[in-house]
């Protein structure tokens, strides 16, 4: 038996050793070896990383429409940088009009995407920004965590959905089709919420305004409701210092976005090692070297 796990461990090193790491970016003079997500997806194999790069373009740069048909990770550098104070001014986001997930097991982190749609099973989607969201018959185990969702999600079976801010133009948040599916630690901002064809879901530790449950078959659990979270509807960014002093502290901390084991997180900026300070000096003597301080920090 030792030898058996000894030789799937090392099988497992050798995979991870064999992956890439694929940088995308659509800003003229980038020295990114590819300009398009789907000239990327070409050249990559399963299991690679796609690093995709913000743009100055409206809305982070459009990298268009793309279909994923291979198990991938894709990973943007978060969304509202600026607004959030997570990064100095000048820094976007990489937005994708239309991103199609069409394999088991796909990865997204810190992406913007218009219209975000999944047939395959088992993907993760963590701290993205996303307008349309639905998951197709047989899209099922997924994740979705962390997110600023402003569309109307459409679910499958045993979908995770945790940790994520909704709002809505339309009269209320709608959530439809999700069955066995776990709905926990989300806020609301600023709609009740309407649940629609949603059966035999786990809805627990949510902050929102109200909720319409039509089935009897779902399980809720310790939710909170309250008018207050309505008041800050006027900005895109979440502004948590605002719900820090509106919201009593109890609440914040069982309930809504921010609370549980992985609260969400501003800006969206992706779990991993970022750039947290870099020093550059303006001019050098010729033939001296230019000593560049790059201070590396980890989100979680």
């Amino acid at each position: 038996m030792k030898k058996v796990m000894f030789i799937l461990a090392a099988a497992c090193m050798t995979a991870a050793a064999n992956a890439k790491i694929l940088r995308v970016s659509n800003v003229s003079g980038s020295s990114a070896p590819y300009s398009s997500i789907e000239a990327a997806h070409d050249a990559a194999s399963s299991g690679d990383t796609i690093m995709v790069d913000g743009s100055n373009a409206k809305y982070g740069g459009d990298y268009g429409k793309y279909d994923i048909t291979k198990k991938l990770v894709i990973i943007g550098p978060g969304y509202w940088l600026v607004e959030d104070g997570a990064v100095a001014e000048g820094a976007s986001s990489a937005y994708i009009a239309t991103l199609n997930l069409k394999t088991e097991g796909i990865v997204v982190k810190g992406m913007s995407i218009g219209n975000l749609n999944i047939s395959g099973a088992k993907a993760v989607i963590n701290r993205c920004h996303i307008g349309g969201l639905s998951f197709s018959s047989g899209a099922d185990n997924g994740v979705v965590s962390q997110c600023y969702i402003t569309g109307t999600p459409s679910g499958a079976n045993y979908i995770q959905m945790t940790n994520n801010i909704f709002t809505s133009t339309t009269a209320y948040n709608l959530l439809s089709g999700f069955k066995n599916s776990y709905i926990a630690y989300n806020t609301f901002r600023n709609k009740n919420v309407q649940l629609s064809s949603v059966t035999n879901t786990t809805i627990e530790h949510n902050l929102w305004k109200e909720i319409k449950n039509s089935s009897t078959t779902n399980s809720l659990n310790d939710n909170y409701s309250t008018d207050i979270i309505n008041t800050q509807a006027t900005n895109d960014f979440i502004d948590k210092d605002y719900y820090a002093l509106e919201i009593p502290t109890d609440v914040i901390s069982k309930y809504g976005a921010f609370a549980g084991d992985s609260p969400y997180i501003l800006a969206g900026v992706p779990s991993g090692p970022v750039i947290q300070d870099l020093v550059v000096p303006t001019t050098v003597e010729m033939g001296s070297k230019m000593n560049v301080t790059v201070k590396i920090g980890m989100v979680k």
